[in-house]
């Protein structure tokens, strides 16, 4: 009897395999028949060779993180957190720094010291980060950086516009805000860290870094030769007016107007704020950092 997931994993392989396709879709095919025992080749067995190996490696990482816990500290796992940490890190084996939080997890409910620490929905949490967002909680927890900013235009009237946000500079081995900037949100989002920029630190030369960080200062740069380019285009237009001795067109002065506009920012700013670990962010940090 043909199998029906080996079946439609070939008729959708042959429908949309096309040129450069036709790798991801043995990929695919590999992942397939690795996740559901079907149809093993050369391949397919070379893949769970590596992921067995793999495998190995987190149990005798496991083994030396439990050899450490002192005895009085022992104590049978809670199949609740063990299970689905051990089922989900599977998935996880060419990403070291979430396989490396999921063998904490498992190591720390075999600990009696921890077990307070412990939420069932660390597990979860590990899942939805990504390298980037457990080397940013490593660094908050260890090196305690709790500045963070963003660059701010302020306009005349009051009124300001935010153009970058979450600068967090305390991570040395990522400075893109790009890049951090939603590793930031969704840390937020998991209620493992809190920002306000309604609150700063009380000492200013913390955020020096932050006044002298090149995306700022790149920034500022750069406002500033986008007005010189637009009074020197107001100039112009003066000119032309004095030269023909005729008034402005309405539509000329409308540019003229926007211009004007544009030149009354009153200033680019820092604006300070403070990055802390919440209580359930600080507790993830012991069990799984």
């Amino acid at each position: 009897m043909t199998d029906p997931l080996s079946t439609a994993a070939v008729a959708v392989g042959k429908d949309i395999a096309t040129g450069a396709s036709k790798g991801i879709i043995q990929t695919l095919n590999d992942i397939w028949y690795c996740a559901y025992g079907h149809k093993w080749d050369e391949k397919v067995q070379e893949l769970r060779l590596r992921q067995t190996i793999k495998l190995e490696k987190l149990k005798k990482d496991l083994e030396q993180k439990i050899q450490v816990i002192p005895n009085e500290n022992l104590q049978e796992p809670k199949l609740s957190v063990v299970g689905p940490a051990l089922e989900s890190a599977k998935f996880y084996m060419d990403e070291n720094e979430i396989r490396e939080m999921f063998a904490n997890l498992i190591a720390a409910s075999m600990n009696k010291s921890q077990a307070d620490n412990i939420h069932p929905s660390f597990v979860e949490m590990i899942k939805m980060l990504s390298p980037l967002d457990a080397k940013n909680l490593y660094f908050l927890s260890s090196l305690q950086d709790e500045t963070i900013s963003k660059i701010r235009v302020e306009y005349e009237n009051g009124g300001y516009n935010d153009i970058y946000n979450h600068i967090y500079l305390g991570n040395p081995e990522c400075q893109d805000n790009q890049l951090m900037e939603p590793s930031i949100d969704n840390l937020i989002r998991l209620k493992l860290i809190d920002v306000s920029y309604d609150e700063y630190k009380n000492n200013d030369e913390l955020y020096e870094k932050h006044r002298t960080n090149p995306l700022y200062l790149s920034y500022k740069k750069q406002e500033k030769e986008i007005e010189e380019q637009i009074r020197n285009i107001l100039d112009l237009l003066n000119v032309v007016d004095q030269n023909t001795g005729n008034p402005s067109s309405d539509a000329i002065n409308s540019i003229k107007e926007k211009l004007e506009n544009n030149l009354k920012k009153k200033d680019i700013v820092v604006k300070k704020g403070k990055i802390q670990l919440t209580a359930l962010g600080r507790n993830f940090c012991k069990v799984c950092l």
